[in-house]
């Protein structure tokens, strides 16, 4: 199933000369590599390292890990949105950092691999012994039997986050049901208060959000639909597509959503100005940071046939996780291997002492959590199915072309029963 060759990294090619301009990545790299080059010759070995985390966590382990392995660190934190598009050129034009993240998903891990730019890790992870503490599972073994990257986050899900001081002044309670959610949606819009900030720009807020209505529709629907024993004009996913589009005739996002930027969007929950917030559970430490008491958490409402420990949507799936790469033409290889794997083993650690499920052996102890944190950890136990998001199983053209299509649901420019009917087509053309 879905075959096809990803086309990302040849499609970079035409925007590299553009992009790498507005991003000051040529000129970027041509000063770390100067850099390296100057350690090298005073005889001090230095590490590039490219994140898209935004989270203060993953500088500070880079930076222990760094001290631990002995090398200098030229740490770069990119904004995500700008993240991809930069290291899809950096992957066409072989102008990697030393090590770098990259995201879940088919779509992002194929061009990797078959850029040919990245090293094996299997060397390292048997001389140092450190593969043995990874969990079963957690290190992917690809088709020729090397293991190219090692994990950078734990397993994180889409979460519904709402405003209490918001939700306090409507005088009202976080919604259970779907009649519950339409209900506060148009309480909340009466007062005009934004009853959900939306990222519509990069697409994927949106299209998350469709793959957990059709999950609270029939939480095995996808799958189904996927082997050809089900079909995605099937009543699900057209239930589903009819819930988006009557939230968007309520008023549901704020005006101008579908051109509005995730960070804008952020930051009207953050302040006060939207009430609920959908997004993904990497994001509670920097959110309870932002908003301390005023962030409030639910599982996600029972929308549909199924209750709401049933599933979830997953941001990552196993053959695709969050990951570290090494740059198989790094002039410091060794150690950027090494620096890899133990980065990937301290980042474990604080998940950990977070009290979140880790991806290695770990010997810290947990601390405590906020509530809300605490919540969602017994709620993620609770819930039997991790569905990964449909973008992640996709070939990367199919994915953007899938993405576009549920824009145009949500922009009004498809009816539900004609965005399923196109639904079918895509995937089932995909195969």
């Amino acid at each position: 199933m879905f075959g096809k060759k990803l086309g990302v990294v040849a499609a970079s090619i035409a925007l590299s000369s553009v992009v790498l301009s507005a991003c000051g990545g040529a000129n970027g790299n041509e000063g770390a590599t100067q850099n390296q080059d100057a350690k090298a010759a005073e005889g001090t070995e230095s590490v590039s390292l490219w994140m898209f985390d935004a989270d203060p966590m993953y500088q500070a382990a880079a930076e222990a890990t760094a001290a631990e392995v002995g090398v200098d660190l030229n740490y770069e934190y990119i904004q995500d949105e700008t993240y991809k598009t930069k290291i899809s050129v950096a992957l066409a034009a072989n102008e990697l950092p030393d090590v770098f993240q990259q995201h879940a998903g088919k779509s992002y891990r194929t061009p990797v691999l078959q850029s040919k730019t990245v090293a094996p890790l299997n060397d390292t992870l048997d001389s140092t012994g450190l593969g043995a503490k990874f969990l079963d599972n957690q290190l992917v073994k690809e088709e020729d039997g090397n293991i190219y990257s090692v994990p950078s986050n734990i397993s994180t899900t889409l979460v519904f986050y709402y405003n209490k001081k918001l939700m306090n002044d409507l005088g009202a309670t976080p919604p259970a049901t779907w009649d519950d959610l339409q209900a506060l949606v148009t309480k909340a819009d009466d007062k005009g208060i934004i009853p959900i900030a939306l990222g519509g720009k990069e697409r994927w807020q949106g299209d998350l959000l469709y793959n957990l209505l059709v999950a609270r529709q029939d939480v095995n629907a996808f799958d189904h639909a996927i082997k050809g024993d089900a079909k995605f004009t099937d009543a699900p996913f057209v239930d589903a597509a009819k819930q988006v589009t009557s939230l968007v005739s309520s008023n549901a996002f704020q005006k101008g959503f579908l051109g509005s930027a995730y960070l804008d969007a952020q930051e009207l929950f953050k302040n006060d100005k939207a009430l609920i917030w959908i997004d993904g559970s990497f994001n509670f430490g920097a959110l309870s940071k932002a908003m301390g008491d005023n962030l409030g958490y639910i599982a996600f409402p029972k929308t549909g046939a199924e209750d709401v420990y049933s599933a979830t949507i997953g941001f990552q799936n196993s053959a695709a996780p969050y990951s570290l790469f090494v740059n198989n033409s790094s002039k410091h290889l060794d150690k950027a291997k090494e620096f890899a794997i133990k980065l990937s083993l301290k980042l474990n650690d604080d998940f950990v002492r977070k009290g979140l499920p880790g991806y290695a052996a770990s010997e810290v102890k947990s601390e405590s959590q906020n509530e809300q944190l605490s919540a969602y950890a017994s709620d993620i136990s609770k819930t039997t199915k991790t569905q990964a998001m449909w973008f992640g199983l996709l070939s990367a053209d199919t994915g953007q072309e899938y993405r576009d299509m549920t824009q145009q649901l949500y922009g009004g420019n498809l009816t539900p029963e004609e965005y399923t009917a196109q639904l079918e087509t895509l995937l089932r053309s995909a195969e």
